[in-house]
């Protein structure tokens, strides 16, 4: 370059970059200091395109045509992160060239306002998804408030964070709900959190909103990152989740009786989305073969099954199983897909299972999702290899199996369908909220709203599910004490010894005392009883901090006893404790479901449930003493039999079969469905059946019959006119002759501790729970022969007309 000062002047432009290139070649002929420093590589006579690879898509020289200069806009540049690239062609000594000048890129006005506007839209957005919306600086204590409703009049915009949370808390969460609220949401809990490396913090609850009701909310506390590390700044919101709530409580009992009824009838439940590829374990706990996780990936779930099959049919399962095989029968229009396997199980050895998969209907989006049904036929594929070879010596034996296979299959695919349409019924609500999309599909705002109500609703369908499946175990548990011999030294060693890992996480001290000098050796449900103390125990290790202290007794009270023992089983802690309003309400199914549900805290809400009413099946006592902040202790009170002058134990499930041929029923039902279903399952048992419709029918129809006409009856609870208590009453206080020994059953939905108990106090002889089956109506009428054969002792007439 011939004149020096220009070269020099031109180094000295410290943020631009100034290069020419030939036109014709675009190889560099002049770079300045710049340039070198940016591209320590860049050499004259190289192309531009090789020093700067990949800027290309903006290059000014692709528009310039006829121009002599053009200018574009660069993003992620080597220059910097915006730039200004300008092009103006030029001679440079003779050469046709362009000159080429990066730097970087100064905002006009307009430019300047766009990120202003977008921060106030985000704002208002916030504001609009969220009730609230408020700042706060944990270091410094300090706090502002973006968003505030009613609740915030009494409360500073800004301030101290730690006192007015506490007072905000005082006024809008509820009492019962405020030990959730200081345990995550106070300054110092936050602080912890956030120090601990967690970003967000969220936790359901009930909050006080502007009606004056309390409403479920969604809290939030989610931290910000600042320019100084030091500090720990964070938003703290909450979202209205009361609808959702409610309906996910509703959803809950409509489905009870179906989820009971699969669970019934097989042995795995598996809820699957083939469009997500994702599984989740429904019921498990019974089935032969346990090698999968509760839930996962679809496709692993299938490669883990197909090795547990045997190899002869290993090819057969994959062809049917498979997402890409279920996907395709599906979209060609079945609806399920079905094998017989030999299964490995857990014992060694190939069972026989039938497996089905059911097509489930989804009304909210496209996804595919089924259910996936397996219960072991071991016996039954024992049963038709015996009449296969009975059938292979005679045709007629051959065309009689065929017809009951035939029927089988048939009714098979009656009870799946039936399923199919009961797995519908819950989703009520879900289809509701799709008719409104439909009807407001051009009101946007009303249309999100809706859709977003149907994607909530459909994650937790799962979750009602297991929760109503847990409920099923506590009514068939009234039903299924199997006493056993049972060292209750042993049990209670074992039962601390699978707790210890939890407890040894948190550094806990596990404590166990047991009376050297009392009987061990006892009849009990070993299984049940170990669940009691499971519970309580990992209850207890849960709601006490790390290094806490945990003390387990086991004493015999009265030793003097010769066949029976009475034993306490005492487990205190130290542990957060609980308050005297919710002690009231322990025992009751979901009390504290909505407390743990979306938070990091295992269960269902039901174990105390669960534990209150396996004692009870024993017929024993649980106490609970609880402070606040300070721990809780259980005491358990079991009267159990001494092993060595028990007597054998006549369960009602062991008694040999009986006729029922001739045994008068009078059921009492308002519902036809219900009517139908007792009515004919009675009728396959051999019973005769009446039917009243109502309680005050039934009691008009006891008392124009003659003495001994019904051998039992069969009593709903809830039903028009008059309920199934006052019947009975009435029943009972007619004075007719030898009425107090007419069996008279609950046969109701009501299935909790307290329902039972009222059926006995109005004069009911027994109680079963819905939904009926053939094994409680055979128990039942076994009690009715055996009074039968009561009455004809004593003379009786039986069946007088």
């Amino acid at each position: 370059m011939e004149n020096n000062n220009l070269a020099v002047m031109l180094d000295s432009l410290a943020e631009a970059g100034i290069y020419v290139i030939e036109r014709d070649s675009h190889r560099l002929l002049y770079y300045n200091k710049r340039v070198k420093e940016v591209s320590p590589d860049v050499e004259i006579g190289r192309r531009c395109d090789d020093v700067w690879a990949g800027t290309c898509e903006d290059c000014p020289l692709l528009a310039i045509g006829e121009k002599e200069s053009n200018h574009r806009i660069h993003y992620n540049d080597p220059f910097g992160e915006v730039v200004d690239i300008v092009a103006n062609k030029m001679i440079w000594d003779g050469i046709p060239a362009y000159a080429i000048i990066v730097m970087p890129h100064k905002m006009n006005h307009e430019e300047q306002r766009e990120p202003r506007r977008i921060e106030k839209m985000y704002l208002r957005s916030l504001v609009t998804v969220f009730g609230e919306c408020i700042i706060v600086n944990l270091s410094e204590d300090f706090y502002v408030n973006c968003q505030k409703d009613e609740v915030w009049e009494a409360i500073p915009e800004r301030g101290d964070f730690a006192r007015m949370n506490q007072r905000y808390a005082a006024a809008a969460v509820h009492p019962e709900d405020l030990h959730i609220f200081n345990k995550y949401f106070t300054r110092e809990a936050m602080l912890a959190n956030f120090k601990m490396g967690r970003q967000h913090i969220i936790k359901k609850m009930r909050r006080l909103m502007g009606d004056g009701t309390y409403h479920m909310v969604e809290f939030t506390a989610a931290r910000i990152k600042s320019y100084d590390e030091e500090e720990y700044w964070g938003v703290l919101v909450y979202r209205d989740v009361n609808e959702e709530f409610l309906q996910e409580q509703k959803r809950s009992m409509e489905i009870e009786q179906l989820a009971t009824a699969a669970r019934g009838a097989y042995e795995m439940l598996i809820s699957a989305n083939l469009t997500q590829n994702t599984y989740y374990m429904l019921e498990y706990d019974r089935f032969d073969t346990k090698k999968a996780p509760v839930e996962g990936c679809f496709d692993e779930l299938i490669k883990i099954g197909a090795s547990t099959i045997h190899p002869e049919q290993r090819s057969d399962f994959v062809r049917k199983f498979s997402r890409e095989a279920l996907l395709t029968a599906f979209e060609a229009g079945e609806r399920q897909v079905s094998l017989e396997h030999r299964q490995l199980g857990d014992d060694g050895i190939y069972h026989w299972n039938s497996t089905q998969v059911v097509k489930v209907h989804n009304p909210y989006n496209e996804d595919v999702l089924e259910i996936t049904l397996s219960k072991n036929i071991d016996e039954q594929r024992r049963q038709q290899e015996i009449e296969l070879e009975k059938e292979r010596k005679a045709k007629e034996l051959l065309e009689e199996a065929l017809r009951k296979a035939e029927s089988a299959n048939i009714a098979k695919s009656e009870f799946l369908s039936r399923m199919s349409h009961d797995i519908r019924t819950p989703m009520n609500a879900i289809m509701g909220m799709t008719t409104l999309a439909k009807l407001h599909s051009n009101d946007e705002e009303k249309l999100n709203d809706y859709l977003e109500n149907i994607e909530v609703s459909s994650r937790h369908l799962l979750n009602l599910i297991n929760e109503v499946l847990d409920v099923s175990k506590i009514e068939s548990g009234k039903l299924e004490l199997y006493e056993q011999e049972v060292d209750l030294e042993r049990l209670a060693r074992e039962v601390v010894l699978i707790v210890m890992p939890v407890a040894e996480k948190k550094q806990q001290n596990i404590s166990i005392d047991i009376d050297e000098e009392m009987y061990r050796i006892v009849l009990a449900d070993e299984a049940r009883l170990k669940q009691v103390l499971v519970n309580i125990l990992e209850n207890a290790s849960k709601y006490t901090g790390a290094g806490g202290e945990i003390h387990f007794s086991l004493n015999e009270l009265k030793k003097e006893e010769k066949k029976f023992g009475t034993y306490q089983f005492v487990i205190a802690d130290n542990g957060i404790g609980m308050s005297k309003d919710y002690l009231e309400h322990i025992f009751e199914p979901f009390s504290r479901a909505e407390d743990y549900r979306d938070s990091q805290i295992s269960g269902t809400g039901l174990g105390m449930t669960i534990v209150h009413n396996i004692i009870s099946m024993m017929d024993g006592d649980i106490q609970i003493e609880s402070e606040y902040g300070k721990g809780s202790c259980f005491t358990i009170t079991l009267c159990l039999q001494k092993k060595e002058l028990s007597k054998s134990i006549v369960d009602e499930s062991s008694l040999p079969d009986e006729e029922f041929e001739g045994i008068r029923v009078l059921l009492v039902e308002d519902n036809k469905l219900n009517q139908q279903i007792a009515e004919e399952m009675l009728t396959l048992l051999g019973a005769d059946v009446e039917i009243a419709e109502n309680g005050r029918e039934a009691v008009l129809t006891v008392m124009e019959k003659p003495q001994y006409y019904y051998d039992i009856i069969f009593m709903d609870i809830q039903m028009p006119i008059m309920d199934g208590y006052a019947a009975t009453e009435a029943i009972r206080n007619s004075g007719k002759p030898c009425i107090d020994e007419l069996p008279i059953i609950a046969m109701t939905a009501n299935a909790f501790a307290d329902d039972v108990k009222r059926s006995k106090m109005a004069g009911m002889t027994s109680h079963m729970s819905k939904p009926v089956d053939m094994e409680k109506l055979k128990n039942v009428l076994r009690k009715c022969c055996s009074w039968r054969r009561q009455k004809r002792g004593k003379g009786g007439m039986v069946h007088e007309t």
